[in-house]
């Protein structure tokens, strides 16, 4: 039997991110601002942010897919809209920031926009299962334990927990002997 246990409640999901806009929003002050969300996990954090934030900015989504290849990971753009990036400091949100392979590839692709900066901001990091020399500049949560999370976005299509508030962790119950 799985079940879900609650790890961080939709009031200090908030919380957090209200803070991280609020930093945001101090340190961009009086330049070009644009978030770039990854598709799907990202979304309702790219929401939430934006709506915190306090000052004009744009933002758009991108899909990018990772599958295993005979040399190792495959990335590749699979969705970008036609936006212009040139001189704007962006903000790749990611839901899990794992290896950072995807977001590498991302970060290559983008700086052909020319953009004044790239960063990553995740929702949550973990970088102790880097294989690139990546690091994210803002994080919403660094303390998760090892498991799968669903919530907040995060889950597969058909999980019935992706929309809920809360951030969650799935716990599997251990086969009864």
């Amino acid at each position: 039997m799985n079940g879900v246990r609650v790890l961080y409640t939709a009031e200090e999901i908030d919380a957090r991110v209200a803070e991280l806009a609020a930093r945001i929003t101090e340190e961009y002050a009086g330049r070009d601002v644009a978030l770039v969300g990854i598709l799907k996990g990202a979304a309702f954090l790219l929401a939430d942010l934006a709506r915190h934030i306090r000052m004009p900015l744009h933002f758009e989504f991108v899909d990018v897919t990772a599958s295993r290849g005979e040399r190792g990971e495959v990335v590749s753009l699979t969705y970008a809209t036609h936006f212009n990036l040139k001189g704007r400091h962006v903000l790749i949100l990611k839901d899990v920031l794992h290896t950072g392979v995807t977001e590498n590839y991302l970060i290559t692709h983008l700086t052909q926009l020319e953009p004044a900066s790239i960063e990553i901001l995740a929702l949550v990091d973990k970088p102790q299962l880097r294989s690139v020399n990546l690091a994210a500049r803002y994080s919403v949560f660094t303390e998760i334990p090892e498991g799968y999370l669903v919530g907040y976005g995060l889950g597969s299509d058909t999980d019935e927990h992706v929309n809920r508030p809360e951030l969650c962790l799935v716990e599997t119950a251990a086969p009864s002997s």
